[in-house]
């Protein structure tokens, strides 16, 4: 169940990766994300509810929602719906609450980043702000826990309307190409992706954001 041509968006499909479910071996692209490739495949049930097993299949595709959330590769709770697909993958369904008692605490380099302004939030409102700061001289850190910038301008296939220098009669699609381009081709923009932001503040209060 794949379409290989769209009446806009341009087609393109990436090498053929093998990847387990369940322990059965499946196959999809690259390009793909994990919970695209099991509906390929005619795998609708990707969870099951928390108190009455009821199950759960492709819902929001953002990465906003719990219906996909998955074991990887030993990692449970991955948002199937955002996480590439890769050769090898081996991934289990989830049934209410995730298996914790294999959790394995990884050691990870410490860097120490410093900036002038903390966007956080790739979509169309952060790839502006951190344009607008970034003009304007400012030294401008974009983070965003998507694998790509864009926000919901990347599934926006419609024209927008209003004036010309909104980018009115341009495709939500195209606007989102747009402002990528800039962003990362802008030399005081340093960009972080598939990132959390967590905030520590004098009152000693902690905020996590995504």
């Amino acid at each position: 169940m794949r379409i290989t041509e769209h009446p806009i968006l341009e087609f393109r499909r990436g090498k053929k990766v093998r990847f387990y479910f369940n322990n059965k071996e499946f196959y999809g692209y690259e390009g793909e994300t994990i919970s695209s490739a099991l509906v390929a495949n005619g795998i609708t049930t990707l969870s099951r509810s928390l108190k009455y097993s009821n199950p759960r299949g492709f819902f929001c595709g953002i990465g906003k929602c719990a219906s996909c959330l998955m074991t990887v590769n030993g990692i449970p709770n991955v948002r199937t719906c955002i996480a590439p697909l890769q050769e090898g993958l081996r991934v289990t369904m989830q049934d209410g609450y995730a298996d914790l008692q294999e959790i394995v605490y990884r050691k990870r380099k410490k860097k120490t980043m410093e900036t002038e302004i903390l966007v956080i939030g790739g979509g169309p409102a952060g790839l502006s702000a951190a344009l607008k700061g970034a003009e304007n001289g400012a030294k401008v850190l974009l983070v965003d826990e998507n694998p790509e910038l864009g926000g919901q301008l990347i599934k926006q296939t419609h024209k927008f309307f209003g004036s010309k220098e909104e980018r009115a009669g341009t495709r939500g699609i195209e606007i989102a190409q747009q402002l990528k381009r800039e962003v990362e081709n802008h030399e005081n923009i340093e960009v972080l992706l598939q990132s959390t932001v967590f905030g520590y503040y004098e009152c000693k209060c902690n905020h996590c954001f995504g």
